[in-house]
């Protein structure tokens, strides 16, 4: 084996300094972490806003904002990145005086294409991995994130990832059919997401604002941690019940050969859709590849973990609730235009089609996003309808901006977000600190529901995006 991957293998047995602390209230001010400056909505744009009759989402998968728009007109990006961000560091702190060596995590071993000594510092990954072609991903975990953002010094990504210094990798999708999309309307450059870790709490934390619980997990699923801080061992549970990385739901369809006791129990916490049926606001969740994965013939990109509904005993299999709001992603098309198309919408591609690292090619990913948005501005509900493209996490890369801190949850590493409509401001860079709850706090509001959680209840809405007195 590698010896990067052995030296990563062994560091959740470390003991880190003060400062790097996780899940710890005293420590996870420290630094440069602070809360998020919140705003109030106008009068108008609380009135505004009930133009918009359709909102989308489209949650894709695993980049950071540097990663992609770090280079983009105006936003908060690469050039104005700190010394202190960008020059990563070991483990005893100390700056590389290199960046260590780029890992394929599938392959495990250097990527062959990338120089092994590039500067300390982000790196255009262009020139050695076209966008156009796969690359591997990287380790994204509960604990190993909150090491990563270091306080907010943005400086251990490298050191607390299984792919070392391909952390530090960038594109410039500036010019791509998704950048020139976000140059038309608005790209959100202080977004990230709600929680620390992978895909299944962000979207459990987009649908229901919460962490999932998992009360008497069993013992080897549990990880462990010093009264300092310090991971002594990995685990998907917390030592207090919360499940914090990925596993699969208890109900069909999940993967195969999953045991009973490795599957999250059924959540019965109220989510958005819940709320949304409470005041007959139709609503769906849309899953590319779900009627097959339902039938057991999943496509081998299907990701069961990205299916929100699937978590919670409301929706469970043979339900009411599953069978009016979960639908294959082919539904859609057919809705579209029908003239009873939802109010609420929101879309989880196949992962070959999410922009995930490893699954599919970036550029894929962004041509498969932007062809899906193009026909819903070519439909009946354009006039009315708002956009949301964002990520359910940054997939362990690194960003330079520190998130601000609400709790021992969050939120995460900054990611990308565009905001595409009728209503949109054009061409604006928004700056005010939202995070994936955001969303949910518009819909809130848009539609006279309660808040789920503490969180969404404090988030600031995205009408900052918005100009709803404009020509449309």
């Amino acid at each position: 084996m590698h010896k990067r991957l052995i030296t990563f293998a062994v560091l959740s047995l470390l003991h880190l300094e003060a400062g790097q602390k996780p899940y710890a209230p005293h420590g996870i001010m420290d630094g440069n972490r602070k809360p998020p400056q919140r705003i109030e909505s106008t009068e108008d744009q609380s009135q505004g806003m009930q133009k918009i009759k359709y909102l989308i989402i489209i949650f894709q998968e695993n980049w950071s904002f540097d990663a992609l728009y770090g280079k983009f007109p105006g936003a908060n990006g690469l050039s104005k990145a700190s010394l202190e961000s960008q020059q990563q560091v070991d483990l005893s702190g100390q700056p590389y005086p290199f960046l260590p060596t780029c890992i394929d995590v599938k392959k495990q071993m250097p990527y062959p294409q990338i120089p092994p000594q590039l500067p300390n510092a982000p790196f255009d990954l262009q020139p050695y991995i076209p966008l156009s072609q796969k690359t591997g991903t990287l380790v994204h975990r509960f604990y190993q994130e909150q090491y990563q953002i270091n306080g907010g010094k943005m400086n251990a990504f490298a050191a607390w990832s299984n792919a070392a210094g391909f952390v530090m990798s960038t594109y410039d999708v500036s010019n791509t059919s998704m950048g020139l999309l976000a140059k038309d309307y608005v790209l959100c450059d202080n977004w990230f997401h709600s929680c620390y870790g992978g895909s299944m709490c962000g979207v459990l934390w987009l649908f229901s604002a919460q962490m999932p619980l998992w009360p008497n997990a069993p013992k080897e699923l549990i990880a462990k941690i010093m009264p300092s801080g310090a991971l002594i061992k990995d685990g998907i549970v917390s030592n207090d019940g919360y499940a914090i990385n990925d596993a699969e739901p208890f109900f069909p369809p999940y993967r195969a050969n999953t045991p009973n006791q490795s599957r999250l129990p059924p959540q019965t916490s109220k989510t958005i859709g819940d709320l949304l049926s409470e005041k007959n606001v139709s609503w769906k969740w849309y899953a590319e590849g779900w009627d097959d994965a339902v039938k057991g013939n999943p496509d081998p990109s299907f990701v069961f973990h990205h299916q929100a509904p699937s978590y919670f005993q409301q929706y469970a299999p043979g339900t009411k609730q599953r069978q009016e709001h979960v639908a294959d992603l082919t539904m859609l098309d057919q809705e579209i235009n029908s003239g009873n198309f939802p109010s609420v919408v929101f879309i989880r591609a196949l992962d070959r089609n999410s922009e995930h690292p490893g699954e599919g090619t970036l550029l894929d990913g962004l041509t498969w996003c932007s062809s899906l948005i193009y026909k819903i501005q070519q439909s009946a509900i354009w006039n009315e309808c708002a956009i949301i493209v964002t990520y359910d996490e940054n997939g362990g890369r690194w960003d330079h901006v520190p998130p601000p801190v609400v709790d021992a949850f969050g939120p995460g590493t900054r990611v990308p977000a565009l905001i595409i409509s009728p209503f949109a401001k054009k061409g604006f860079v928004d700056h005010t600190s939202y995070e994936t709850v955001s969303i949910l706090k518009f819909i809130e509001e848009r539609w006279g529901l309660a808040s789920l959680s503490a969180r969404d209840a404090a988030a600031n809405n995205i009408l900052n995006a918005f100009d709803f007195t404009q020509n449309q």
